[in-house]
């Protein structure tokens, strides 16, 4: 009868357990829907030109907030698509 002894199988299963951990952290970690700003100027339209990330972004304003150069904001992206952002909340 072919058995596995059972500290190999308790090894492999935390092995295992480890790599699917790793996993599931990098996932979430790299699932951000909210992004700390700064904002660079209000255009006027609605929108501002925001620093995320260290680059340039025309964010449409989802507040009742009137934003200065320099404020920080929170930007969201809806669906966790960076390519549909709206600032919702001054910090």
């Amino acid at each position: 009868m072919n058995c596995i002894p059972f500290y190999i199988m308790e090894k492999y299963d935390e092995k295992a357990i480890t790599v699917l951990a790793r996993a599931i952290a990098d996932t979430l970690n790299n699932a951000r829907y909210d992004y700390e700003g700064f904002i660079q100027k209000d255009n006027g339209d609605g929108t501002c030109q925001v620093i995320v990330n260290q680059q340039r972004y025309d964010i449409k304003n989802g507040t009742t907030f009137t934003f200065v150069p320099g404020n920080k904001c929170l930007v969201y992206c809806i669906s966790g698509d960076f390519n549909r952002k709206v600032i919702i909340a001054k910090l």
